[in-house]
């Protein structure tokens, strides 16, 4: 195996990027609930208490098992118990509880001066993407695409989620290598070398900011993309729509992780059911001639790695090997 290359931040983008404080032993979590409400209690609560027995101390948000249509509550309540939560001086780190729909309603209520000036752990993943990319890029901040606790830490919170996660919030030196558990293979679509930053989330999220005030810029970056319960024809719609908006030309590599339940599984009048997510995303990025890997779980997938959104990363999509650089001081 090749020696483990330098993942080095360029001197300009090292002075946007705002790293957390690590997680400590007996840190306060704060649990908050910007999208959906909690669908499974039970779960929630099992969550809370495998954190508990790590030796964290939780907080609730105020809002967390509130309910409105979809929602866990109001838009202005669920973006209030985030702001509150970044502005406790007690509080260490915020963990979402699901995510689901709406987050996205809460973006013209979030204090992004008062995250900027109080920069602490987030972790979430799926529809808290457009929350994540907000936070990046108004505040520099590197988030967390990782575990959410009714959805994992209560439900399905393997050895090796367990493992990757706590490591990634822990480790403020070096770097640390993203690998899939063992039997979960990747594929190189493209070869080649990109060291950027990393940014990206759930695809159908990650495209719905397009032509909005919370549109990426992707230049330089290694996106990294993964969605669940969108067919191929959506799958390809989402590439095209990146495609036409210059999105995918523009940075350095993509990096394609599980698309659970992606696929056709009965004909219709638009399907084929021979055709997978795999072939759509083939036709779409390999005439952009960058490297791309597929397979990296994470997201949806039941096994996940934790990636730091808006860290520094090294892809080697030629021998499918990707590590970032430690994503908290």
């Amino acid at each position: 195996m090749d020696p483990e290359p330098q993942v080095m931040i360029e001197s300009e983008l090292a002075a946007m990027l705002v790293k957390p404080p690590k997680l400590k032993p007996g840190a306060t979590l704060c649990l908050v609930a910007p999208a959906s409400r909690v669908a499974d209690v039970p779960s929630y609560e099992m969550g809370k208490r495998l954190l508990e027995e790590r030796g964290y101390r939780l907080v609730e948000g105020a809002h967390v098992r509130d309910a409105m249509l979809l929602f866990a509550g109001k838009d202005r309540d669920r973006a209030d118990d985030i702001n509150r939560a970044f502005a406790d001086r007690a509080i260490d780190a915020i963990i979402c509880v699901q995510g689901g729909a709406g987050t996205a309603r809460v973006l013209p209520y979030i204090d992004f001066g008062l995250i900027a000036g109080n920069p602490k752990i987030f972790v979430g993943y799926s529809d808290v993407t457009i929350l994540q990319v907000a936070m990046l890029e108004r505040c520099g901040l590197i988030t967390f695409y990782g575990p959410m606790v009714a959805t994992e830490v209560g439900r399905a919170f393997t050895p090796f989620t367990d493992g990757i996660f706590f490591q990634m919030l822990t480790t403020s030196e070096g770097n640390i290598e993203l690998r899939n558990r063992p039997g979960r293979e990747m594929l190189t679509l493209y070869p080649g070398e990109a060291r950027g930053q990393l940014v990206g989330g759930c695809l159908s999220v990650f495209v719905s900011t397009l032509g909005t005030e919370w549109e990426v810029d992707t230049r330089e970056k290694i996106l990294f993309f993964e969605d669940i319960d969108e067919r191929p024809h959506r799958i390809d719609r989402y590439l095209t729509q990146l495609l036409l908006a210059n999105k995918l030309q523009a940075a350095k590599a993509i990096l394609f992780g599980a698309f659970t339940r992606c696929e056709y599984t009965e004909r219709r009048y638009h399907s084929v059911p021979r055709v997978r997510t795999l072939d759509i995303i083939r036709d779409r990025v390999l005439p952009l001639q960058k490297p791309c890997l597929y397979g990296l779980q994470f997201g949806h997938a039941r096994e996940k790695l934790t990636l730091p959104h808006g860290g520094y990363a090294f892809l080697d999509a030629t021998h499918q090997r990707v590590f970032v650089e430690s994503p908290v001081s």
